[in-house]
């Protein structure tokens, strides 16, 4: 009988397997997040999109000299919101450019992982 309940007991495993965080958005953390509901789900991601884009703007402009905003500040609310939505992949970066904002390769880091969430979630509305 034990070799049954043992044949029987679910899988463990580790965020690191979930199929769901091996994409750009977390679609399942997202659900949760939304309870399910589609339209709020569109909602977030669309605001979660121009919030995005409007750090990488803000890092590329203070990076030249034009503006005087705090770009750890615009970081640090990206990585809040890229959490809440289930895009880790800009969390990690995000707070990987917080702990070295002046690191140029961690600023491409977090660009290139908005541009491939930005790309994500435009292919869901289609």
């Amino acid at each position: 009988m034990a070799m049954q309940q043992e044949f029987f007991e679910a899988p463990q495993h580790s965020l690191k397997c979930n199929p769901s965080r091996a994409r750009p958005i977390d679609l399942v953390h997202l659900a949760r997040s939304t309870r399910g509901n589609k339209e709020t789900e569109t909602t977030v991601l669309g605001l979660f999109a121009r919030q995005a884009r409007q750090c990488v703007n803000q890092l590329c402009e203070t990076g030249q000299g034009t503006k005087n905003a705090d770009p750890v500040a615009a970081v640090q609310a990206l990585r809040g919101s890229a959490s809440n939505v289930g895009a880790f992949c800009v969390s990690h970066a995000a707070e990987s450019l917080e702990k070295d904002p002046r690191d140029q390769l961690l600023n491409e880091a977090l660009t290139d992982a908005v541009v491939e969430v930005e790309n994500f979630i435009s292919g869901l509305s289609r």
